[in-house]
């Protein structure tokens, strides 16, 4: 009885933290084509300004609501391209490290109310994947999957957490990269490198969300052959 209840005020301390990290983020998320603007917003808070925009960045990975793309080109307007994707990646790394250890500890009922049913359902394939390995790096790799929903269901399979980790870090630096250089851009007022960045995150995400689209269609369709 007591470790029931100990899981849903832990659930409840959670949600209320992600909410909270949440409305801080949007001020930052409204104004993030006006680089002076959020500079500003986060210099506000003096020496807290790092800690916050790490939080927020945690927030993203957690909350899964959360534009990542717009909180990775903002770390670059504000940190530079080399600093903001470290910046970037020590945010995933502690975002991703949270929900594994959260969801190790309050189980398949946490993950169902948070992602829902149908999310868990469209993902059941992760518990029986052979390469599941492999899949994963891939789902992570390629623009346009759901990242942060997945990132609640892996750690209802065997994979290990450090392997987690690691995969998934090495598979989305370059949209990390791209996305703070991005910011880089903005805050150097580079527009024309800027274009040919975001043309070519364009045209990325939009043949890794054509790749991803037809092989989750051919996925669904064999696992209802299966049946």
């Amino acid at each position: 009885m007591q470790k029931k209840t100990f899981k849903i005020f832990s659930t409840i301390v959670f949600a209320v933290a992600m909410i909270l990290l949440t409305v801080i983020a949007i001020p930052l998320i409204t104004s993030y084509n006006n680089p002076d603007k959020f500079k500003a917003y986060i210099d506000s808070f003096g020496t807290w300004g790092f800690p916050i925009m790490l939080l927020i960045q945690i927030a993203q990975i957690v909350v899964a609501l959360i534009p990542g793309e717009i909180i990775e080109v903002v770390a670059g307007t504000i940190y530079g391209w080399f600093w903001g994707t470290l910046f970037c990646c020590l945010g995933i790394l502690i975002g991703q490290f949270l929900i594994f250890k959260t969801v190790k500890f309050l189980g398949r009922d946490f993950v169902n109310n948070v992602a829902g049913s149908k999310v868990m359902n469209k993902f059941k394939f992760l518990q029986d994947e052979k390469k599941l390995k492999s899949v994963i790096f891939f789902l992570f790799f390629i623009p346009g999957t759901p990242k942060d929903l997945i990132t609640y269901v892996v750690p209802l399979t065997k994979v290990p957490m450090r392997d987690f980790l690691l995969i998934t870090l090495i598979a989305r630096i370059p949209s990390v990269i791209s996305s703070t250089y991005a910011g880089n851009a903005i805050a150097n007022r580079e527009y024309m490198l800027l274009v040919i960045v975001y043309s070519a995150i364009l045209v990325f995400s939009v043949c890794g969300a054509l790749i991803y689209h037809f092989w989750d269609k051919k996925r669904t369709a064999k696992e209802n052959n299966e049946q």
